[in-house]
């Protein structure tokens, strides 16, 4: 061992493992965009007593999650007949109200994150870019609970709101850092299965972060009729399936040179529901994505010659293709969207593979995002790795593939779900479930149960 040990353990009790290190930590200050930012010389966590005491004041107190029907009406403001004073006054309220919010939710969801990253096995948290994740969170903490008290007024709230900004860019690159960390193929099949509950645990966190911080950053933005922040009140499926399958058929014809077969839209296209469009164009576009590439490509082997010679960035339908068929349908409480292919799909004893979080369905992509790490890049101008949805969300969905495991997580993030059925040598059938109420709290896992009597380091 390199040094003392700490403890990790879930809820239940049982021991995770021991976490141990060595190492030690240098800091250097970068005067960046009017504050002092504290940043490692070092990909190592800095500085083990300051990591310790926010551990112990973060890490232990439990998340608040909030349901999209809270991040509406607390933001909502009606400018209709009043004076523009008066609309000032409600939109400075709304924003402090969400920036005071920020202030005390986010180290807690950091901590966390950090504290799930530490308890990973194999030695993973010794990992460069492991440490480089955890060097991020630490740093998001330092820099969010600068000062310490919450914002009082529109001027501190505005200092708050530009360093959830730069948080958002800085995490950007939070996905290819943990990429390269996971694509060693030291790990045997059975490591990188017992690594998924723990990889569930970290991104379930990240969506989170990412989501309330998306959300107030977007509140200051201009609000689009019906809009609140990154939520429509009115999300209409029918006219959001139209748009992934449009950026799906792109993306298909851009990187893989293919044509993407018809959409048949069946049920009720015209149901809408209050929700993070985002959300649902990321999880539709990656699903879209996977059926039209299969669909090309049984096609494709079931032909002696094909010529791609007029194949362009142009996106056009191949009719000669099977279609893919959604079938959207309201219940009393929930709505389904249906996504049926006939790309041939897999053996169902590959059913549990395809939720894991280890496998990298485009590989020069992947490429792309180890060449990065390499760079010890934080991406500001990576564009074409990680680019922002709607300018704060996620990662985009036209170069992503994060792939179905992702997907699901931002499924279940507001209680609905994500699921397969495949019939071999036909085709699959992807469910995704929603649920109309809004009233379902994000869902967050709960933190670990960290022995900190012991030292970190």
């Amino acid at each position: 061992f390199l040094g003392p040990a700490m403890r990790l353990r879930e809820p239940s009790g049982r021991l995770l493992g021991y976490i141990t290190h060595g190492t030690k930590c240098r800091h250097r200050k970068i005067f960046r965009g009017g504050w002092v930012r504290r940043v490692s010389t070092r990909p190592e966590v800095g500085n083990k007593e300051n990591l310790e005491k926010l551990l112990k004041e973060y890490g232990t107190r439990p998340t608040t999650p909030l349901s999209i029907n809270q991040m509406y009406e607390s933001a909502v403001y009606q400018n209709e007949g009043r004076s523009i004073q008066a609309q000032y006054m409600n939109r400075s309220a709304t924003l402090l109200h969400a920036a005071k919010y920020v202030h005390e939710e986010l180290p807690v969801r950091c901590a966390h994150l950090i504290q799930d990253l530490l308890a990973m096995p194999f030695g993973l948290s010794n990992n460069s870019a492991i440490q480089e994740v955890m060097k991020l969170f630490h740093n998001t903490i330092l820099e969010i609970t600068d000062p310490s008290q919450p914002p009082k007024n529109s001027k501190q709230e505005a200092v708050i709101r530009d360093k959830a900004k730069m948080i958002l860019r800085n995490h950007r690159t939070i996905v290819v850092h943990m990429r390269s960390a996971l694509a060693s193929d030291l790990l045997s099949n059975e490591e990188k299965l017992q690594l998924q509950p723990f990889l569930d645990r970290f991104y379930a966190m990240r969506i989170g972060n990412r989501t309330i911080l998306a959300q107030y950053v977007t509140l200051a933005q201009e609000q689009r009729k019906g809009w609140v922040g990154l939520i429509n009140n009115n999300c209409h499926l029918g006219k959001l399936v139209d748009k992934a399958y449009s950026i799906a058929s792109e993306v298909c014809a851009f990187h893989h040179q293919i044509k993407a077969p018809s959409l048949v839209l069946h049920g009720n296209p015209d149901v809408s529901l209050r929700y993070m469009e985002s959300h649902l164009e990321y999880v539709l576009t990656e699903v879209f994505h996977n059926s039209i590439y299969s669909t090309s490509k049984r096609r494709k082997s079931t032909r002696q010659h094909q010529n791609h010679d007029n194949l362009s960035n142009t996106v056009s339908l191949d009719e000669d293709l099977p279609p893919i068929k959604v079938v959207i349908s309201e219940a009393k409480k929930s709505i389904t969207i249906a996504v049926s292919d006939q790309g041939g799909g897999f053996p169902k004893k590959h059913l549990e593979s395809i939720w894991t979080h280890l496998h990298f369905p485009n590989q020069n992509i992947h490429e792309s995002a180890v060449r990065l790490q390499k760079r010890r890049s934080f991406g500001d101008n990576d564009e074409d790795i990680s680019p922002l949805i709607n300018g704060y969300s996620c990662v985009s969905p036209r170069l992503s593939q994060n792939g179905l495991p992702v997907c699901r997580l931002y499924c279940r993030h507001f209680g609905g779900d994500l699921s397969i059925q495949v019939m071999e040598n036909y085709g699959c059938d992807v469910y995704i479930t929603l649920l109309k109420d809004g009233n379902t709290p994000e869902a967050l896992p709960k933190p670990l149960d960290v022995d900190m009597h012991m030292p970190i380091f």
